[in-house]
């Protein structure tokens, strides 16, 4: 039964189901454990990420799931949290657990219960998790959050306003940053400070308008080349009535001699050696005098 749902349940409940015997049996034999005190979850359901925020406010009611476990409650698609974190309000207290971090603060009012467990909102938990993890993730993980779209750069500014004590701080704003002057998307920010910089893509023009066939604008523009980079990917453009209007852009821009490609969220991620070559590449090409 404990295997069938991602579900957390407080020891009284299961003795009151089964008996003290039957759950002494159960966690002998490794179908059940114990979680938290007096919370115990079944074998197969140990790393839920549901399990594990259900028993944390089972564990302590006064409390909200924060950080990375939050993030991924949020987005399942989000990267495993190595550690449960918990926010209580002052005062409350609770003894120390291995893997779970608890900070006290100010009670948050406001809460949100993405599959039954009770979080803080998205973006308080993303400066949570930013502010825990170690340093040389905080961007991926940021960029990962906005573009699952867990929250919005805005409300992730709002937050931070509030905020007055976060580590990296500068380098969050500097992202924010990037919103505040006219990038649409974490792709086009993540392009920007990090895969398209240096020397050799200064003549690269961003949001850049184009007159043909009707104003459009481009994600980034090399004008000479009339090279068009579209950032953007399925959690972007899923719909088929989306793609069908980018695929007509895409030939009304041939049709005016731009060529576009377009590069997703793992291509500026995972090969993002490969983009600047592959883009430096097509500049050379389009704009050598045999071309």
């Amino acid at each position: 039964m404990l295997n069938e749902h991602a579900h957390a349940y407080l020891r009284s409940e299961l003795v009151d189901g089964w008996s003290r015997r039957a759950l002494e049996n159960a966690l002998a034999a490794g179908q059940v454990h114990r979680l938290l005190p007096g919370v115990y979850v079944g074998a197969e359901q140990l790393t839920s990420p549901v399990a594990r925020g259900q028993a944390l406010n089972l564990w302590a009611p006064q409390g909200l799931v924060s950080g990375e476990l939050a993030l991924q409650l949020y987005a399942p698609a989000l990267p495993t949290a190595r550690f449960a974190d918990l926010i209580l309000p002052y005062g409350a207290r609770v003894r120390p657990q291995t893997g779970v971090r608890v900070r006290c603060g100010a009670p948050v009012t406001t809460f949100m219960s993405p599959i039954n467990v009770r979080c803080v909102p998205p973006a308080l938990a993303m400066l949570d998790a930013w502010h825990r993890c170690e340093e040389t993730r905080r961007e991926d993980l940021l960029y990962r959050a906005l573009w699952e779209r867990v929250t919005s750069w805005r409300a992730l500014s709002s937050e931070l306003a509030r905020t007055p004590r976060i580590a990296g701080r500068a380098r969050i704003e500097r992202i924010l940053r990037q919103f505040e002057a006219g990038a649409t998307s974490p792709l086009e920010v993540l392009a920007r400070t990090h895969v398209f910089v240096g020397a050799e893509f200064r003549e690269c023009e961003w949001q850049a308008p184009i007159d043909a066939s009707g104003m459009k604008v481009a994600d980034m523009l090399h004008r000479r080349a009339r090279l068009v980079v579209e950032f953007d990917g399925w959690a972007y453009h899923s719909a088929r009535e989306r793609a069908a209007r980018d695929r007509q852009r895409d030939i009304e821009l041939a049709a005016a001699g731009f060529v576009t490609i377009r590069l997703g969220f793992t291509d500026l991620r995972d090969r993002s050696q490969w983009c600047r070559d592959r883009v430096l590449e097509i500049i050379a090409r389009r704009t050598s005098s045999a071309y």
